[in-house]
């Protein structure tokens, strides 16, 4: 056995030790069906055997009273059994999501480039659910049962066609009983199914907007979210495990009470002579056996081969080393002044390392300064956006803050503070309260705090004239609200955060005249007195920077104000200048 497959098993262990006198007490009580079962053989035999020399017919009702005392044993401990490991399989499975979950977002964002966040959140739901049986139950059930039952029950229609009849008792009372655990079972199945749905949700959200959730530290919040929502599930599949634990001893029971009524009447039948002790004795161990064999039939090898498979991809993940911690592996300033720096980049993506998306890349920013960055698509704007919030580290060079290297500072240092407003923001589905409130992760925000930024941002009055105000529910990623309000939503939020470093990622690309106009009164008011970085491309934005910065395959092609780079005739900037004002006045000259 190697380390690896040594380091997956420890993984597997540490979440059963939490529940091990769960499952200890569950095997105890497994132990005393299996007693009962081992004994049922040795019994019939002396029931047999003594009923044909009994003198009065009594004898056989208090042997019969005493199995059934022994049946309902039988059937208590195989409830409780049954509720022991499965509810121990819904903990485990519980806290491995949790973990799973955790362990994903702890991630960097060159993790979520190179996997899809649709397995992912299936590794989270389907994956993880298959390892319920394989981390509890673990029993080898295999084809053996399927062909003991076949067989078992083909061997009884040979002995005894009439007195295999006797055993079809089982099938309607087993369907009643089906039919009543189902109806109650049924409406709680689909709340599980629902609420297991909002727990795949919050997750498949959180991990769409990673980029969002590092840039404003919220993990510790997205997790405690995450953990409320499954434990809501948790609770609800708990409840149906013990209607299903019933359920088993409700039907086990019938089972045995059919193999007692067919023992009943087949001791009847040896005292008329029309069967043969060994006969019924025969009769009597094969009934057990198809009973015993036809509830161990199951799908066990196909399933185990996919949880197998399941293990391996969820624990592969649960052993990948975390990113640095957000609150350690590095000074922790209180606050940075926006003092940005860097010295001689070379960065390349490393899901594309021959392409280097920068190169020798030297940029001072002061403490304040409005700069525009613009360019082609693909010449690095938003790699030096990734850079500043630590979404990766340059490969060569050095990026400092306020003078400090940022190798040297904890990525909590870093994202706290800085605030981003994205060209399609990063909305949740919830109220537009709690996306304002997504900026702080240290508190809660309050109401007249959140009012106090929409009233800057420009979008206190459109949320006010909603049916519902500032608890509006967005919907998916924001589909609600139009782009303009939508943008007007993450300034609100970037500026709840006081950030005194800001990135600007194409805040107003997509937007119309009106509502740009509308967008670009909140951007004044979140970039007066800070750090500012505007990737853009529109001469509206770009006006607002103090200097700008032009980029090209990497590299700093120009580098001035805009009056002096318009004056360049031949350089790029006049160049993208240019085709905007050509794209205006085609857009112009095209009749209505």
């Amino acid at each position: 056995m190697n380390l690896e497959t040594r380091k997956l098993h420890r993984l597997r262990l540490s979440l059963i030790r939490p529940y091990i006198y769960r499952l200890l007490l569950g095997f105890l009580v497994m132990l005393v069906t299996v007693i009962i079962q081992l004994s049922f053989p040795k019994a019939v035999a002396y029931f047999i055997d003594n009923s044909a020399q009994a003198q009065q017919g009594s004898w056989l009702t208090w042997v019969a009273l005493l199995m059934i005392l022994v049946f309902l044993i039988h059937a208590a401990a195989t409830s409780l059994r049954y509720y022991l490991f499965e509810s121990a399989g819904i903990l485990i499975v519980t806290r491995l999501r949790q973990a799973l979950y955790g362990a994903i977002i702890g991630q960097g964002i060159g993790f979520f480039d190179r996997n899809n966040v649709g397995n992912l959140s299936n590794r989270l739901s389907a994956d993880v659910e298959i390892l319920k049986d394989t981390l509890t139950m673990a029993l080898a059930i295999a084809l053996r049962s399927l062909l003991t039952c076949i067989g078992g029950a083909v061997l009884l229609l040979m002995l005894s066609p009439g007195l295999s009849l006797l055993m079809l008792i089982v099938v309607p009372l087993s369907i009643l009983a089906a039919r009543q655990a189902g109806k109650m079972v049924g409406s709680r199945s689909k709340l599980v199914q629902d609420n297991l749905a909002d727990c795949n949700h919050i997750a498949q959200e959180s991990l769409t907007n990673i980029r969002l959730m590092h840039a404003f530290g919220q993990q510790d919040g997205a997790k405690q979210r995450y953990r409320t929502a499954t434990g809501k599930t948790q609770d609800l599949a708990l409840g149906n495990t013990r209607i299903f634990a019933g359920f088993q001893g409700v039907t086990s029971f019938i089972q045995y009470m059919a193999l007692l009524v067919t023992l009943w009447f087949g001791g009847q039948m040896v005292l008329e002579g029309k069967l043969s002790i060994g006969e019924l004795t025969s009769f009597i161990l094969y009934a057990a056996m198809v009973a015993m064999s036809a509830s161990g039939v199951s799908w066990f090898w196909g399933e185990w081969m996919k949880a197998v498979g399941a293990t391996e991809r969820v624990f592969e993940l649960l052993s990948l080393p975390p990113q640095i911690p957000e609150g350690s592996g590095g000074a922790d300033l209180p606050q940075l002044k926006g003092e940005i720096h860097f010295e001689n980049v070379a960065f390349a993506y490393p899901a594309r390392p021959e392409n280097q998306a920068l190169r020798g890349f030297t940029l001072s920013v002061a403490a304040g300064e409005k700069i525009a960055l613009v360019g082609a698509s693909g010449a690095g704007k938003s790699t030096i956006a990734s850079l500043i919030l630590g979404f990766y580290k340059p490969d060569a060079g050095r990026l400092k803050f306020d003078g400090v290297d940022a190798d040297t500072l904890s990525l909590h240092a870093i994202r706290r503070n800085i605030a981003i407003v994205e060209q399609e923001p990063s909305l949740f589905s919830g109220s537009i309260l709690e996306n304002i409130q997504y900026a702080l992760s240290d508190r809660l925000a309050t109401a007249e705090e959140v009012i106090q930024a929409a009233k800057h941002a420009n979008a206190h009055e459109f949320i006010c004239k909603l049916p519902s105000g500032y608890d509006t529910q967005l919907g998916d990623r924001g589909v609600q609200l139009s782009g303009g309000q939508k943008q007007r939503i993450a300034i609100a939020r970037a500026i709840l955060r006081d950030a005194n470093i800001l990135i600007l990622d194409e805040a107003t690309s997509a937007l119309d005249a009106h509502n740009e106009y509308l967008v670009q009164q909140g951007l004044e008011n979140l970039m007066r007195g800070r750090t500012t970085i505007m990737i853009t491309h529109r001469f509206s934005t770009i006006s607002r920077a103090q200097r700008i910065v032009v980029m090209d395959q990497g590299e700093i092609s120009q580098i001035g104000s805009h009056d002096s780079l318009i004056l360049n005739k031949n350089g790029i900037y006049c160049r993208l200048m240019q085709k905007q004002i050509n794209d205006l006045e085609s857009a112009v000259s095209i009749p209505a």
